[in-house]
């Protein structure tokens, strides 16, 4: 079965925007190919970046990754955790299922546990000359991702650079993820809370938008009786009535 590809590609951009990453190498980038696939971009796709708005996001990642369901897992974990700072235009903007629907991609692909959809549309908007995307994060519901397309290197904290594939960053934490943590990470398998809510919302405002327009193809039309017809007639039902 083919993918629509969306038609109308919201973007948005970021300065200064702090983000953050766990990695226990020397950078928290990507200077050569991933290894191994990921949402956004299968092996061979190029350099990919993974970042989260909240450091409680990128752990969660780990948590999820790993399969980590107990709070002493979690005291096993030593992992440090990076912040950056990124300054990037041309992200798509998929942060909300609504505006990836509204771009003609499907809503539900963006935490769906089978990732094919998400890594043929990174390859299309990579393709396309787009520098990442934004969306919400599978492993934490309520949280952000951006993901960034190509090589990126470590530079100073606090120093400008001039190249835009330097990333100012340094590690603000090592040690593990918050023991709640468990409680609120979504796991393979498990429902999303962020994405039911919006389908839950999504029928709900249908439901008032037909109530509010009873012309409205498929509502049943509730008119109150004429109380000057015939009796036989003003007694009738609006179905006997149609």
């Amino acid at each position: 079965m083919e993918l629509e590809l969306p038609t109308r590609t919201p973007v948005t951009g970021f300065f200064g925007q702090t983000a953050f990453r766990y990695a226990n190498y020397d950078t928290p980038f990507w200077a050569r190919n991933n290894r191994s696939s990921g949402r956004w971009h299968m092996v061979g796709d190029g350099a990919t970046q993974y970042l989260s708005l909240d450091p409680d996001a990128a752990w969660a990642d780990l948590v999820r990754a790993e399969n980590l369901r107990a709070a002493a897992d979690l005291d096993l974990v030593r992992m440090k955790i990076w912040a950056v700072t990124l300054t990037q235009e041309n992200i798509v903007d998929y942060s909300t299922f609504e505006l990836a629907e509204a771009a003609g991609f499907p809503p539900d692909a963006l935490v769906d546990d089978d990732r094919s959809r998400c890594q043929a549309e990174g390859h299309r908007l990579r393709e396309e000359g787009h520098a990442g995307v934004i969306s919400p994060s599978a492993a934490l519901p309520g949280a952000l991702n951006i993901t960034l397309f190509g090589r990126r290197v470590r530079a100073r904290w606090g120093v400008p650079t001039k190249l835009a594939s330097a990333i100012p960053c340094c590690i603000v934490a090592v040690g593990g993820p918050p023991p709640d943590l468990v409680d609120r990470v979504r796991y393979e398998g498990d429902l999303h809370a962020g994405y039911e809510e919006y389908v839950a919302l999504k029928a709900q405002r249908e439901r008032e938008a037909r109530f509010a327009d009873p012309e409205r193809p498929g509502v049943p039309v509730r008119r109150p009786p004429d109380i000057n017809a015939p009796e036989d007639q003003a007694s009738a039902t609006p179905e006997d009535l149609d």
